[in-house]
């Protein structure tokens, strides 16, 4: 197989692999229309005459958490990268939401340990009390 041939059928192959990588992550290729801004469609059509810009392919590799290269690549090596545990690709740098929503899942974990820490201290401080009570009873 030559190398105009193998990219050609990379590129055929390219709406597969985008709606294997959707049902693997539990996605709808119509919410990925969505979050690209255009409609099934408008995607359909771009992916079939081969017109889908840079950008769009790139907010599609974010959305799917892959590196933009790896549509070119095996399949196999595809599947590879969303059964790693840290992904190479996990950030979506461009989202502010996502930059404000992992610093507020941040803060609130800190604050579910503190809160942990005051709730092991109030039952020790429980027991304390209970025990003092009933040493009162018992001397009376």
């Amino acid at each position: 197989m030559n190398m105009l041939s193998l990219r050609k059928e990379l590129l055929m192959n390219l709406k597969g692999k985008i709606v294997e990588l959707l049902k693997k992550q539990k996605y709808s290729y119509k919410d990925l229309a969505e979050h690209v801004n255009l409609t099934e469609e408008q995607l359909d059509h771009a992916l079939e005459t081969k017109t889908l810009e840079v950008r769009t392919l790139e907010l599609i590799s974010k959305e799917l958490r892959i590196p933009l290269y790896s549509f070119f690549r095996d399949p196999a090596q595809m599947a590879a990268y969303l059964e790693e545990k840290e992904r190479y690709y996990d950030v979506n740098i461009w989202s502010d939401q996502e930059v404000k929503y992992k610093s507020e899942i941040s803060k609130l974990r800190e604050d579910l340990q503190k809160l942990s820490s005051d709730v092991k201290n109030k039952e020790l401080l429980i027991e304390a009390l209970e025990t003092q009570v009933k040493k009162g009873w018992t001397e009376k």
